[in-house]
């Protein structure tokens, strides 16, 4: 322990300010204010950064931001700047600039705000800087009254609240070359929603990979090398962040492809080889695979109790999903280990203070001790004070979900208040109920088991069964012709798909394929949305009017074939009624009972249709169990305490008077209570209080549908690409239409629905599916695998997607240039053959030129070595792929193409004629 502890001293050393005396910088800073300010740490001097040089950094400096908010909005020096409005939730003023080095916007004095204190320390700090920079935020931290969560950043490997200041990306320069004469520098660009430009110390190719776009700044030109693993947003704002850096008179852009080096103009090339020489080239391939990207692990992380104060000493709690409840001690400290990813210090609101002062170097000491690596995120909360990025940790913290994170108020739970032009106006409104329109549309049911696809007629009464899927296709009603309340609607047909919770495997493929296809089929704007019994979101069942009965599996021959009161004359079964309005109501057979909650209602059919009330059930509640009870026939409703000899003679086989239990009982929830996951239904166990059930359940597990004045968990929305098999995600905090761009595929997770949204020129469209899926199974909180998807394309999204963006125009991206069209306004074509025509290089480019491409390239003198001295992932048989486009021209004098279509044995003697065999 005390190795450990004296490697926490090395960063961290609290004994060392035994009274802490703030800055006269940071004096500076307004207490209660909105506001963004950043320093810079250099050895013993701490600089106030001006605002001119926000979003530019030294990896041999360790800098501190703050930043205060409004709860659920993010402060940056881009969103404070300019003129605010009043706004009277918040008894907000005035801003001002204070001074040349932050903005500020005063806040009356019982306005809370939220407070983040960031250090980040490049690549190349000292170990000084690094013990200045947290006695700093000490300092700090108590001016502000030690209230702000603490991060602790490292070069690359930024939070996302972090990066959220810099929505523009940011520059790191190397502090190496700040005294040295003007030269040619080389700058290694990646990362696809904040772009990072960073100075390489050198000119070498041991800087290149195949994931980055590289920019090589010389007096007579700036070369830009496009990675051929680069995605194209990358190579969009690595062209924009050249030209934002190019002055009047800066030498002309030469876009050099990967791999085609050879494509430069002579004068071009003699320039690259006299600063990077073309033999010595080695470009290492894709590392993405091990990259900087969060790789979300639902729930699976550790909680340790820290005891012994001033010394890393922790007992694990033994916890199965963690819960807020967990942490209870409100005098002690709490590390969450999220399995590396990163360590989360919990201070309680009545701990000493020098146990929140020596929560980092315990945090750090705990990494030291586990072996992560030195840049794993550490971060240290207080009490009262969690971020949102925090309480998503925990399913049920409820009280992070008090009101959405967009600022939205909360509407009104009776649906006769939302009319359907309403929902056409606002898409906020939409947006926090999940209702498109008031369901009046035309539906057309497609019922779907094993290979069979059958479509039913219409019918009042719409009974599903547990072991089929059905799709349903609904015609979108607006209840105005106004054209901008009907572009605010977005869509005209949504394909809904249901599987059911007994379905086989066979069936739903099916279902998938039938319904995937009918959306695809669209010659309308649409939505496809897939979900599960459970899991049905509230427009799905606003357009059954919350009449929807779900029967077993074995109940499939009943129903099928004529009239439900017909066929129903002979049965017997039992409803049990969910909901208490006609989006969040549905009826599902349940046998046998354990145990009847006075909340809940019922319907039994035996021989007659008997509608049963518990005595603590809502007026509305009585209301949708009786509408579904007029579905099977006359009915004769009972309420608890009430009921007739004669009902409890009919129903004894389904209920009697034992099993009933007053108030909250042992039943699993309640027909009005709300779960945070938005699904529909009981649980088969109990929960103690009769209310909320944990949103990861069995797959047998009803939940209760949500209601929309309940707290949902806040909107997320997450940029995700494929890497290799994987699917990648990146948060952007605080986002805005803005951050949408065509070339990419993003995930909005409302708690309700998680929304794929598809750019309209983003690559792999045909894998959304497998994007939502993957998402869910991994998403970074508690939710089950059967949360509802919906699939929304550009230009085509709906009011209840774009209402949970601040401001949604719907013209907005229309003037979008791709890569392609930007290199092409640049001048800089793609290679062609005629552009290599000047070296003898006859290259051809096709469709599946990326195939060749895709291969990790080494330098011919590597792949003609013995067999043994080969690297691993080199096929001895195949080698030739491994060369570049250049350097397989330069071999075999045609391109790989070319080559690939000659006789194997053809091929064969070419491979051994130049030692690739």
């Amino acid at each position: 322990i005390k190795a450990i502890y004296y490697v926490l001293l090395q960063e961290i050393r609290p004994n060392s300010i035994p009274d802490l005396k703030v800055d006269a910088t940071f004096r500076k800073v307004a207490k209660n204010a909105i506001t963004f300010a950043l320093w810079k740490i250099d050895e013993d001097r701490l600089e106030a950064v001006p605002r001119s040089q926000f979003g530019t950094f030294y990896d041999n400096c360790a800098y501190i931001v703050y930043a205060a908010s409004l709860p659920g909005h993010y402060a940056s020096h881009e969103t404070i700047v300019g003129t605010p409005q009043f706004n009277p939730r918040y008894l907000c003023t005035q801003w001002k600039c204070f001074s040349p080095t932050s903005q500020t916007r005063e806040q009356k004095p019982n306005v809370t705000l939220e407070r983040y204190i960031h250090y980040w320390l490049g690549r190349n700090v000292s170990e000084q800087n690094r013990s200045n920079v947290v006695h700093k935020i000490q300092e700090l931290d108590s001016y502000l009254g030690n209230v702000a969560s603490i991060y602790r950043e490292t070069q690359n490997h930024e939070s996302a609240r972090f990066l959220s200041y810099f929505k523009s990306g940011y520059d790191i320069l190397s502090g190496a070359l700040v005294n040295s004469p003007a030269r040619p520098r080389l700058f290694q660009l990646h990362a696809r929603k904040w772009l990072r430009a960073i100075e390489m110390p050198s000119i070498e190719w041991t800087h290149f990979n195949s994931d980055y776009v590289m920019v090589l700044l010389t007096d007579a030109l700036t070369f830009v090398w496009i990675g051929r693993s680069s995605s194209g947003i990358e190579r969009r704002s690595a062209l924009a962040w050249v030209q934002k850096h190019s002055a009047a008179g800066s030498p002309p852009i030469s876009i050099v492809d990967d791999g085609y080096e050879q494509a430069m103009s002579p004068q071009s090339k003699d320039l690259w080889n006299s600063l990077l020489p073309l033999k010595k080239r080695l470009v290492c391939q894709s590392s993405q695979a091990g990259g900087d990207v969060t790789d979300y692990n639902a729930n699976k992380f550790r909680i340790y109790k820290c005891n012994q104060r001033g010394r890393l000493h922790l007992d694990q709690l033994d916890v199965g999903m963690p819960a807020k409840d967990d942490l209870s001690d409100a005098h002690g400290v709490y590390l969450l280990d999220n399995y590396g990813q990163s360590i989360w210090l919990w201070v309680g609101a009545q701990a000493p203070q020098a146990d929140a002062l020596s929560a980092m170097g315990n945090g750090r000491a705990f990494v030291k001790k586990k072996k992560y690596p030195d840049n794993t995120l550490v971060v240290r909360v207080l009490e009262g004070h969690e971020p949102v990025e925090f309480k998503r940790l925990f399913a049920n913290w409820l009280s992070v979900w008090q009101e959405n994170a967009r600022g939205h108020k909360p509407v009104s739970t009776k649906f006769g208040k939302l009319d359907a032009h309403s929902l056409c106006e606002r898409p906020k409104m939409a947006a926090d109920t999940q209702l498109v329109d008031d369901g009046r549309g035309e539906r057309i049911i497609y019922r779907v088991l094993g290979d069979q696809v059958q479509e039913l007629p219409a019918s009042k009464a719409i009974v599903f069964t547990t072991n089929a899927s059905y799709v349903v296709r609904y015609s979108v009603q607006c209840a105005t012709v106004v054209p901008a309340d009907l572009a605010s609607v977005g869509i005209k047909t949504i394909i809904y798909q249901w599987n059911g919770s007994e379905a086989s495997s066979e069936t739903i493929a099916q279902a998938d394929k039938f319904a995937i296809a009918s959306f695809e089929a669209l010659k309308e704007p649409g939505m496809f949305v897939q979900l599960y019994e459970f899991d049905e979101p509230p427009h799905f069942l606003q357009i059954f009017k919350g009449k929807l009965i779900i029967m077993r599996g074995q109940r499939s021959d009943l129903l099928y074939g004529g009239d439900l009161k017909s066929n129903a004359l002979q049965e017997t079964f039992l409803l049990k009624v969910y909901g208490d309005a006609s989006y969040n109501a549905k009826a599902v057979e349940e046998t046998p009972l354990s145990s009847i909650s006075s909340k809940d209602c019922y319907v039994i059919k035996t021989s007659h249709v008997w509608v049963w009330c518990g005595q603590s059930s809502t007026g509305d509640a009585r209301e949708m169990a009786k509408s579904v009870g007029g579905l099977l026939g006359e009915s004769s409703l009972m309420l608890e305490g009430k009921e007739s000899k004669e009902f409890w003679q009919s129903v004894a086989m389904y209920f009697n008077q034992s099993l009933v239990i007053n108030g909250n009982g042992n039943s699993c929830s309640s027909s009005t209570t709300s779960s945070s996951s938005g699904a529909g239904s009981m649980c088969n166990g109990s929960s103690s209080n009769g209310g909320n059930v944990s949103p990861t359940l069995s797959n047998n597990c009803y939940l209760n549908t949500s209601v929309p004045s309940k707290p949902r968990p806040p909107v997320q929305l997450f940029l995700v690409w494929w890497a290799q098999k994987t699917l990648r995600y990146e948060e952007i905090l605080g986002f805005a239409q803005q951050d949408l761009s065509a070339d990419c595929t993003y995930i909005l997770d409302t708690g309700t629905l998680t929304y794929v949204w598809l750019g309209s020129q983003a690559p792999q469209q045909d894998r959304y599916t497998a994007i939502a899926q993957s998402y869910v199974q991994n998403a970074p909180f508690g939710r089950r695998p059967a949360t509802a998807l919906a699939v929304v394309k550009q230009y085509q999204e709906p009011n209840v997607f774009k209402g949970f963006f601040e401001s949604w125009q719907n013209d907005y991206g229309k003037n979008f240039l791709s890569y392609e069209k930007i290199r092409q306004d640049l001048g800089s074509a793609t290679p062609t053959a005629s552009a290599l025509a000047n070296v003898d290089s006859p290259l051809l480019l096709n469709n599946q030129q990326k195939d060749f491409d895709n291969h990790k390239k080494y330098p011919i003198q590597v792949l003609v070595q013995e067999m043994d001295m080969l690297p691993t992932e080199i096929n001895p048989l195949k080698r030739e792929i491994h060369l570049t486009h250049d350097d397989f021209v330069s071999v075999f004098k045609m391109s790989f193409y070319e080559f690939d279509e000659l006789p194997k044995w053809k091929k064969t003697e070419l491979k051994k004629q130049f030692k690739l065999f």
